[in-house]
């Protein structure tokens, strides 16, 4: 055997072994809940069954997007207009002040 042979057969990796496969639950005798496992492989798939062309789906990316954050935002400003607070609102006077 020559030299380079030599090297290349003790540079080898002798095959690794698999990993030990792991039941995950397996010996706590749980059983698995039909329609959690289902709403589990739906969440991994989202992206999968999401539509945006469906009229209700853009209709409620709208309000969630667009409209809710309107909605709050306009409450928060009246609020704040409407407060005695000096410190929030500068415009008013104090109260007992002249």
């Amino acid at each position: 055997m020559s030299a380079a042979a030599a090297v290349r057969v003790a540079l080898r990796r002798a095959p690794r072994a698999a990993p030990p496969r792991r039941k995950m639950g397996g010996l706590t005798n749980v059983k698995k809940n039909g329609p959690v496992e289902e709403w589990n492989g739906r969440r991994e798939i989202t992206e999968k069954t999401f539509d945006v062309g469906r009229p209700r789906t853009v209709a409620t990316l709208l309000a969630t997007i667009v409209a809710f954050p309107f909605v709050v935002h306009h409450v928060v400003k009246s609020e704040l207009d409407t407060s005695k607070n000096n410190c929030i609102n500068p415009k008013t006077k104090a109260i007992g002040t002249a």
